[in-house]
């Protein structure tokens, strides 16, 4: 198979548009800002238009900076406070961000495990292990680091490191 490599601003304006058309879009993730949950380099992301207000657990797509030097990022919602949230990744021990709701571009819908095994992130059994993983933020960089060390895990982080 062949590999393109195409900008973020390019590769996200077409995905804005599309979601804009009223289309879901699936999008390979990278990073481990959001481990355990999702996996950079494994995982596929379906994104939609949040089809109801934005409340804490969703994980969103959201852009920070300006329109032509920014950075797109898929973090979850921690709380919300009117238009303003503060949103923070799943793998991320330290530091959250603080975004206005105008900055949210989209909600994931589905969570493609191994890019085939469809997980919704939003069912009460994943929303309790969030939970307890919020509970555990302070051994999250411990947590994290024996993740990471896993044997079926190595592989993949040395390659996007």
């Amino acid at each position: 198979m062949e590999k393109w490599v195409v900008s973020n601003d390019l590769f996200f304006a077409d995905v804005v548009k599309s979601l804009h058309e009223g289309r879901t879009v699936t999008i390979p993730v990278k990073g481990y800002s959001m481990l355990p949950f999702i996996r950079g380099g494994k995982d596929l992301v379906e994104l939609e238009v949040p089809s109801s207000p934005l409340k804490p657990y969703d994980i969103v797509l959201f852009h920070v900076g300006t329109e032509d030097q920014g950075k797109w990022i898929m973090h979850r919602i921690l709380k919300v406070d009117g238009p303003n949230l503060t949103i923070q990744g799943d793998g991320v021990t330290r530091g959250r961000e603080h975004v206005n709701i105008s900055q949210v571009h989209a909600r994931a819908k589905t969570i493609l495990r191994a890019g085939k095994t469809p997980v919704n992130p939003y069912t009460r059994g994943q929303l309790t292990l969030v939970r307890c993983w919020n509970f555990l933020r302070p051994l999250r960089p411990f947590i994290l680091k024996a993740y990471r060390l896993l044997p079926w895990n190595y592989g993949w982080l040395k390659e996007n490191r």
